[in-house]
């Protein structure tokens, strides 16, 4: 059976990007740039610098950035002692990479928590039979005081497989320990896994397909999709319109049924499109933290109820992480999901007060059509802002020098005070 899941990465100077569509529609988007490397899901034996109880956190030295640990009853740091953790999310704004003690080896099959005791199976995984199959394999395969969580991709038909990658996973945790006791804090035991690595653990059966600057993305029609989830407004087939706004303290988003919204009878559909449509935009523009929704206000109040059960079903489905809190007095719906760092509008144009992320973005298009559009030009030359000439010569400097190698001739950067911070001409420098 061909999977309805593509993962599409495109390899340019400075930067990776992995999409990740389902049923050809831009499902996940991970950017990883080389200025920035990821430090998500890195395994990290830190050092406590601070305490604050009254936090309810501690801070910590992750030898290449800071981060912080929210205190439970298994975790109550004290400063300068050693602490293995994992990073759960990359800085944000102005805060710090979030980690836990509780440590995750991920897989197709199933997820090793060596120090956790909880154990849990997929939803996916329905049939009763299955399900205790599975409680036996726990039972005599995961070591007392071990948690696992396993995925609906465990196959019960070839136990032996599963017990070897149980297996491989119970050695990298013995591994580690090793390494543990050989190692000082801070230092890094296990790295990330990078933008390609997250889309594989999160997508295993995904078809995999690789190319170079912006080719595929071009061809698959993908930087018109990122274009699309970078717009406060989204226009969806019913006539309906979704506004997302975007704050530091929370994300708002509008449902406006529009003036051509279906008769009361097919209210239902509408309302089904709306909650999925909503689920796929927080996911797809990583959108975290508190999200409030101010849905239309229909007489019939089953139609409410039923927009916050298709929620709960459709991110359920595509295994989006929401807590839904329910109705405000307002008539707002408030949920929460966890972040994943920065939003994509947060990477890709930043907030109006700092430009940088545009520039980095618009930098990193240049550096792609150096690549893929200057066949025939001798001399290239890139005529641009001052600040983007700024950008590509300080941030991108190292990628500038590669790209002259690889096309056996220096690249030259001029500035035309003219023009806009995402405006860019490159040309031949002969002319």
């Amino acid at each position: 059976m061909t999977s309805r899941e593509k993962i599409i990465i495109d390899t340019s100077p400075g930067e990776k990007r992995v999409a990740v569509l389902k049923n050809n529609r831009l499902a996940n988007l991970f950017i990883e740039r080389h200025h920035a490397p990821w430090l998500r899901g890195a395994i990290i034996l830190a050092k406590v610098t601070a305490t604050r109880k009254e936090l309810g956190a501690s801070f910590l030295d992750l030898g290449t950035s800071p981060g912080y640990i929210e205190h439970t009853k298994m975790c109550q740091p004290i400063d300068g002692e050693s602490l293995l953790v994992q990073v759960l999310n990359d800085a944000h704004r102005k805060k710090s990479a979030r980690v836990s003690s509780n440590i995750c080896f991920g897989g197709k099959y199933l997820d090793l928590y060596p120090v956790g005791a909880i154990s849990s199976i997929s939803r996916k995984i329905k049939s009763k039979k299955n399900r205790n199959l599975i409680r036996q394999f726990i039972n005599e395969n995961i070591p007392n005081g071990m948690g696992v969580h396993i995925r609906d991709a465990f196959d019960v038909n070839d136990l032996l497989c599963m017990r070897a990658v149980t297996s491989a996973q119970l050695e990298k945790w013995k591994n580690l320990k090793e390494k543990i006791v050989k190692s000082r804090s801070p230092s890094i035991l296990i790295p990330s896994v990078g933008a390609l690595g997250l889309a594989m653990e999160k997508y295993p059966n995904a078809n995999i397909y690789e190319g170079k600057y912006g080719v595929l993305f071009k061809d698959y029609d993908l930087d018109y999709e990122i274009n699309r989830a970078l717009e406060r407004k989204i226009s969806l087939d019913d006539g309906a319109y979704l506004f997302f706004d975007e704050t530091e303290a929370l994300t708002s988003i509008d449902v406006d049924i529009g003036s051509k919204s279906k008769p009361r009878s097919e209210t239902t559909s509408l309302v089904a499109h709306l909650a999925e449509e909503i689920v796929w935009q927080l996911r797809l523009r990583e959108i975290g933290g508190i999200i409030l929704i101010d849905f239309p206000r229909f007489k019939n109040f089953k139609i409410r109820d039923y927009f916050l059960k298709t929620m709960q079903s459709f991110a359920l489905s595509e295994e989006v992480s929401l807590v839904i809190h329910g109705w405000t007095r307002t008539g707002l719906l408030e949920i929460t999901k966890p972040r994943g760092g920065n939003s994509l509008k947060d990477l890709l144009v930043g907030k109006a007060e700092d430009n940088t992320p545009t520039l980095e973005t618009t930098a990193l298009k240049v550096l792609r059509s150096l690549m893929k559009e200057t066949t025939g030009i001798a001399y290239p030359k890139v005529i641009c802002s001052p600040f983007l000439k700024n950008v590509l010569n300080t941030t991108f400097d190292e990628e500038i020098g590669n790209i002259s190698d690889k096309l056996g001739t220096k690249v030259v950067i001029t500035e035309d005070s003219q023009m806009t911070y995402n405006e860019f001409l490159i040309k031949n420098g002969i002319n």
